[in-house]
């Protein structure tokens, strides 16, 4: 019976290494992703924002694509014309 329980109390010892060691390997995954939050995001510049937002509808225009292609046209046609008001 003495055995059982020292082979028990190794086992609980070994795993609590392993837990903190996993746990101490998140720390800095943890730190990187909280000083990332942190940095500010650079501005967009006028063309970068009119390409994001053209492609955002461009998307929407693909999810009507089957269902009602006139609008879908239209929209990638509005996309286009954004698009091209910010062309450097």
């Amino acid at each position: 019976m003495t055995t059982t329980v020292l082979h028990a109390n190794v086992q609980r010892d070994r795993f609590t290494q392993h837990a903190v060691a996993a746990l101490a390997s998140l720390i800095p995954a943890a730190l990187r992703l909280a000083l990332k939050a942190a940095r500010p995001v650079p501005a967009l510049t006028p063309p970068e924002s009119a390409a994001v937002e053209a492609q955002k509808v461009r998307d929407l225009a693909r999810s009507y694509a089957k269902t009602d292609p006139g609008f879908s046209a239209d929209l990638y046609a509005a996309a286009a014309r954004h698009e091209g008001l910010y062309a450097d």
